[in-house]
């Protein structure tokens, strides 16, 4: 499956346990209410709570994470090998983005327990808890998309790099898609041929490691018939082209498209 196919599918399943896992929460909040408990109690409910057990176990966040961690080894399994790697390299990087991923799922719990609190405090029946919880823009979904898709290219992305430490002449490619999503950085990415390591970092610094940004869905793979796609090549060349020529109609500089590092160090 392609690397924004498993990140697409990873972020809407996870998307979907976070919102049940929330309607639960408000959903034992308002029963807490209705059952006649004054606001302190409820209070100091909420503040005595242990989010490894309630959020993770009892709410089944831990399943969510699980899950999304089955998405990480799918990565795996449909990465591109070129270079030695070992399987302690592998379970170190799993397991550095397994601890990622549970302390922003935890830490998620927590600021929408803090927002309960809020609707606690002000007495608000339970669809009005929800819509201020649709406010909160921490927990908002494009927020957690890009969290989760990012450290999910940055684990691919990080197999290459891996593997280029043993291979650093092996030649790459830019693989991923053309649409109206993609940033004008991964279309100047897409057009070119085959790079090296070397020839990456010198046009595009931090490429290898960002591709182009927070939630890119590209990555840098080994050159061979079946990654170096001419079609998606060549409609690159077509739409950096088109940029360019619009660029001087409207009578202004073209300005090259940086990669993250290069916008940060600029």
């Amino acid at each position: 499956m392609a690397l924004d196919q498993t990140i697409d599918s990873a972020v809407e399943e996870f998307n979907k346990s976070l919102t049940e896992a929330q309607d639960l929460f408000i959903e034992d909040v308002t029963q807490l209410q209705e059952e006649g408990l004054s606001t302190e109690e409820i209070l100091l409910i909420l503040a005595g709570i242990s989010m490894a057990d309630y959020w993770l176990q009892d709410l089944q966040m831990q399943k969510a994470i699980t899950r999304l961690m089955g998405s990480f080894d799918t990565l795996l399994d449909d990465a591109v090998f070129f270079g030695k790697v070992t399987e302690n390299q592998l379970f170190a990087l799993r397991s550095m983005q397994e601890a990622s991923i549970l302390r922003y799922t935890t830490d998620l719990g927590d600021r929408i327990r803090l927002s309960l609190v809020q609707g606690v405090l002000q007495k608000m029946p339970k669809a009005d808890i929800r819509q201020m919880l649709l406010q909160d823009l921490s927990i908002k979904p494009y927020q957690v998309n890009t969290i989760i898709e990012t450290s999910m290219a940055t684990y691919s992305r990080s197999l290459t790099l891996l593997q280029l430490e043993d291979s650093p002449e092996q030649t790459l490619i830019y693989q991923g898609p053309l649409d109206s999503k993609t940033r004008p950085v991964c279309i100047r990415m897409l057009k070119e041929g085959g790079m090296t390591q070397n020839q990456v970092e010198a046009k595009y610094p931090g490429a290898l490691r960002d591709g182009g940004g927070f939630n890119c869905r590209h990555q840098w793979v080994p050159l061979s018939s079946k990654t170096r796609n001419k079609d998606i090549q060549q409609r690159a060349k077509v739409a950096y082209q088109g940029m360019m020529d619009k660029a001087k109609r409207k009578g202004r500089a073209f300005k090259i498209p940086k990669t993250l590092e290069q916008y940060y160090r600029d």
